[in-house]
């Protein structure tokens, strides 16, 4: 029967049956390694667009000091972003932000200095600073949660990340108040 298959065509050893049966594996070779590689590549993208990491961790905050003194006013502005006139205490903060901009802060005893909060929702805000003035930034918002009167609130919210976010700070603040749309920072990340 091999005798029929090649009878009147070329030998198997014929260097032209060689040459078109190299090429083809080698064509095979080809494709099969491209695939594979745009496969792979296509899994690396995929991946580093959803994996999520820690872009800040944090354990400790500080109240905010109020204005009572000329040092305690210069204390109290934060990249260009004001506290209240009167100081606030913390006994607990941790928290991190994400790079989906999911930003979570657990504040335990946010409190004026007689003990209470009177303020019943927190927010948290990022601060990034601005690249053309140290002293300034530009903040980013999660929606409010509920706060007890001993100041104790659980924020999980989300941020709106810019592309690049050069030495964040994060803030525990008030919500929008009239006249004033940031309202005002009552501790920050420090010690």
């Amino acid at each position: 029967m091999k005798e029929l298959l090649w009878e009147g065509g070329p030998s198997r050893r014929s260097p032209v049956i060689w040459k078109s049966i190299t090429s083809l594996v080698l064509l095979v070779l080809t494709i099969v390694t491209l695939a594979a590689s745009m496969y792979a590549q296509d899994a690396t993208d995929a991946q580093d667009t959803t994996t999520v990491t820690t872009i800040l961790s944090f354990g400790t905050m500080i109240g905010d000091p109020g204005t009572g003194t000329p040092a305690d006013k210069a204390k109290n502005v934060i990249r260009g972003y004001s506290g209240p006139p009167f100081p606030w205490l913390i006994r607990s903060a941790q928290g991190t932000l994400k790079t989906n901009g999911s930003l979570t802060v657990t504040v335990r005893g946010l409190v004026l200095p007689n003990g209470t909060n009177p303020v019943p929702f927190f927010r948290a805000a990022l601060s990034c600073q601005d690249p053309a003035n140290s002293t300034k930034g530009k903040l980013f918002f999660t929606k409010t949660f509920p706060a007890d009167t001993k100041g104790n609130s659980n924020i999980a919210g989300t941020v709106r990340l810019p592309s690049e976010c050069i030495a964040p700070i994060i803030l525990v603040t008030s919500p929008s108040v009239p006249g004033n749309a940031d309202g005002f920072w009552f501790s920050v990340t420090g010690r």
